[in-house]
């Protein structure tokens, strides 16, 4: 589907774009713009079979990679003018390894990062002078198993590959063997050495993780045990440590099932939301001591079925959330004083959402 601008732009006053991927076959990657109000349109697909994640780099943050999530996994890049997606890619090439699931760029735009959940890979692939895709991995890790506990999983998938903000280091999550891996980016060689783990307890499953931009915490959502860890971070030497954990739910009691999903930090560090896919909700945290206490404070529902990902826009005034099993972008008012969130605009209807991604203006 291809929109003339003039049939699906809102000003650009208040507004901006996002990029929205999805899990099914066919669906492609869509640009979707959205007003102040947060009232949002489809201005263009783009065609990409399983683009389960995206994210942004290039110069001036003018292209668009996602991840083709199949047994075969690749990265594709597309041109992003003004943040919609130009229809044909600039380039693509294998990802190196099965199931990629999330994908990063280094801070300094030379490479990308990618996590494979269907066999528990860590890659590095290049990027050119335009910030595409520039060829294949050319670099692959596997990920250690580890010995069977009873019913837990036991063998790798990671699943978020997070640079730190300085680009000296990476963070990958393993879902699989609840782990943390830190690696050391060495730039010149545009590869990734060993430099630490941190074993959570088991059946946590660790998904994905965001920094706090005081810079001395990070806060890991756990998809298994619907939990927050809170870890401390030495920005100088790579060590990372945990130190808490606390609830995403309300009622962590409660006989529905739950996984959660996506972790996200206003950026005055002040709030942190998370998703939880089965409540159907996104929880609401108060951040304190510059990352140090975390307090669950609300959970609202999320106006679909299976929250998979969530955004905030630049300005922090709005919050986006992929609500994968209902086929529904909903959108929602955040009060910049308590975090809260209210419900903002009509649903957009899309085919599985799985990411979302603020681009452009």
């Amino acid at each position: 589907m291809d929109l003339t601008p003039d049939q699906a732009l809102f000003p650009t006053v208040g507004g901006g774009t996002l990029v929205v991927g999805s899990a099914a076959a066919g669906a492609g990657l869509s640009a979707v713009r959205y007003d102040a109000e947060g009232r949002m349109s489809l201005v263009r697909t783009v065609a990409v079979d399983h683009p389960s994640y995206a994210a942004v780099g290039g110069p001036g943050g003018t292209v668009v990679h996602a991840v083709v999530e199949q047994e075969a996994g690749r990265v594709v890049s597309f041109g992003a003018d003004s943040g919609v997606l130009a229809p044909t890619p600039l380039a693509g090439a294998a990802s190196g390894g099965a199931g990629p699931c999330h994908l990063a760029v280094h801070p300094g735009g030379s490479h990308l990062f990618v996590a494979h959940y269907g066999d528990g890979v860590l890659s590095v692939l290049p990027t050119g002078a335009d910030g595409a895709v520039a060829g294949g991995a050319t670099q692959t890790i596997r990920l250690a198993g580890r010995e069977p506990e009873g019913d837990l999983l036991t063998a790798p998938h990671a699943h978020m590959a997070a640079p730190s903000p300085d680009g000296r280091f990476l963070l990958c999550t393993d879902l699989g063997t609840d782990r943390i891996h830190v690696y050391a980016f060495e730039g010149a060689s545009g590869r990734l050495r060993p430099h630490g783990t941190v074993q959570l307890p088991g059946g946590r499953g660790p998904r994905h993780l965001v920094f706090h931009p005081a810079g001395r915490y990070v806060h890991v959502v756990n998809e298994l045990s619907s939990t927050l860890t809170v870890c401390t971070w030495d920005a100088a030497s790579g060590s990372l440590e945990a130190v808490a954990e606390l609830e995403t739910r309300q009622d962590p009691g409660s006989p529905t099932v739950n996984y959660a999903a996506a972790v996200r930090l206003s950026a005055d560090g002040r709030f942190l939301y998370t998703t939880n896919r089965g409540d159907d909700a996104i929880a609401v945290h108060a951040v304190r001591e510059d990352g140090a206490s975390v307090e669950l404070l609300a959970t609202v529902p999320c106006g679909g079925v299976w929250p998979r990902d969530i955004a905030l826009t630049p300005d922090g005034r709005l919050l986006f959330c992929a609500n994968q099993r209902s086929d529904s972008l909903t959108a929602f008012h955040v009060d910049p004083s308590s975090g809260a969130l209210t419900r903002a605009g009509e649903p957009l209807t899309l085919t599985e959402p799985t990411s979302v991604l603020p681009v452009g203006p």
